[in-house]
């Protein structure tokens, strides 16, 4: 891979449109600058022919990241020089430069993700790009590679480069998001994961709440953001949340993770949604899910001004539409298989979205947490999109839902892959109801 990158020049950076294949991309491109080579970056949904063919003639060598290893067939038909960094698991060989996690012993589902496996790459080119590590971090939050309380695996020896170079603070805190950028009763209220009875939704009730507590919400003016509390605050409100969660029955597991490892970036403005890595990852999925994928490649790379915000203003939309969504979820319930739920948007929840909500729906306790949720919504071609959650519960005991998808898609010819937590497909929508049985057979010998 080294000597691809060092030897070539004009290259079409690809990666794919989520938070991981975002700062991966931005590492690729800041990596080949560094290098001097000319270089173009184009973030896709998903790579299949009709796309392939809209990427010929962006460059005359291509580095894919964050994907392509479960493409390799149709890549080697379209490309003759390419190269791939990717942590999905792969199926097919090529004598062409191809780093993944998984043929080097490593689990790209959980000990590093496709920026992580981009950034070494570009710290093996140059020590220097130890710079690069905090973007890296942050494509393996958004990747939920952090969602068992901390990171693991090769993720944590990146954060200790972070640690090292002064550009990352880890310690352990409330896993709430907008610690950084909600105001406090905001940020109560906002809380889907876990869903506190009597407190999500209602921001009257959240401040209440607070001043039971002791704990202001203004100060003067100003609002005051969970950032700005007293070590002594922060602990009275955790452990109050806490005793709200047992009084509604919230699983052990589920408030354990109330407090876990947070990830925040030194250089980055305070009360904004770069400070939090796990915000900062939110701010890119928003972009990308919103066909603006270039806009959180500038954020990545270092655009403070017009990309950011912009890239805010996405990401309010995207809170509205995710808000949306959930209510409509809520609203008309999940069709229950024997083994999964099912949660059939239509046209009523855009694709690139139907997924994380789908995730959302069980900290908003509308599915229960012993089986795995697909969310079905048509794309623009008309195809439908399928999109499963799950949470490691489910995975421990045999869960795969990449495997899962891939299998149930075979026999219809749709395609399907991802992680064991988190995976995609797409087929005809005539076949759905073949499609639904055969992953419910799966996803049940799979827990069996």
């Amino acid at each position: 891979m080294l000597k691809y990158l060092k030897s070539k020049d004009d290259f079409a950076v690809v990666c794919h449109y989520d938070a991981d294949g975002l700062t991966a991309g931005a590492i690729a491109s800041l990596m080949l600058e560094r290098l001097g080579k000319k270089k173009r970056i184009q973030p896709t949904r998903q790579l299949d022919e009709e796309r392939l063919g809209i990427l010929k003639d962006l460059g005359e060598n291509y580095l894919f990241v964050d994907l392509g290893s479960g493409q390799i067939p149709l890549i080697e038909k379209n490309f003759s020089s390419y190269g791939i960094i990717d942590h999905h698991e792969t199926l097919s060989q090529t004598d062409k430069p191809h780093f993944n996690a998984h043929l080097v012993g490593w689990d790209g589902a959980k000990e590093i993700s496709g920026s992580g496996c981009t950034y070494l790459v570009a710290k093996a080119l140059d020590p220097k790009n130890i710079d690069l590590s905090p973007i890296a971090l942050v494509g393996a939050v958004g990747d939920m590679q952090d969602s068992t309380g901390a990171l693991v695996g090769k993720n944590r020896d990146i954060l200790a480069d972070g640690i090292k170079a002064g550009l990352i603070e880890s310690r352990k805190d409330i896993s709430l998001y907008g610690r950084h950028s909600r105001p406090l009763a905001q940020f109560l209220s906002f809380s889907s994961e876990p869903f506190f009875p009597g407190l999500t939704g209602d921001e009257e009730a959240c401040e209440l709440f607070l001043s039971k507590l002791g704990i202001p919400v203004r100060k003067g003016d100003e609002l005051v953001y969970y950032a700005d509390l007293l070590p002594s605050q922060k602990k009275k409100l955790v452990s109050a949340l806490y005793v709200v969660g047992k009084r509604n029955f919230i699983p052990d597991f589920i408030l354990k993770l109330l407090v876990r490892e947070v990830y925040e970036l030194k250089n980055e403005q305070p009360k904004t949604p770069l400070k939090d890595s796990r915000e900062f990852a939110t701010l890119l999925n928003a972009c990308g899910r919103h066909e603006r994928g270039d806009i959180g490649l500038k954020v990545c790379m270092g655009d403070r001004d017009d990309a950011l915000h912009k890239a805010e203003l996405l990401l309010k939309k995207h809170r509205r539409m995710l808000r949306a969504g959930l209510e409509y979820a809520k609203n008309t319930g999940l069709d229950e298989m024997e083994h999964c739920f099912v949660l059939d948007a239509g046209h009523h929840i855009q694709d690139t979205l139907v997924g994380v909500i789908a995730g959302m729906l069980y900290g908003a306790k509308v599915a229960d947490q012993n089986k795995p949720i697909v969310g079905l919504a048509f794309d623009d071609k008309g195809m439908l999109k399928a999109s499963g959650r799950a949470n490691w519960m489910l995975v421990r005991k045999g869960l795969h839902l990449g495997k899962a998808l891939k299998a149930a898609c075979e026999p219809i010819g749709g395609e399907g892959g991802g992680h064991s937590i988190a995976a995609g497909a797409r087929f005809d929508p005539s076949k759905k109801e073949e499609f639904l049985e055969l992953f419910d057979k799966i996803v049940g010998e799979q827990l069996a």
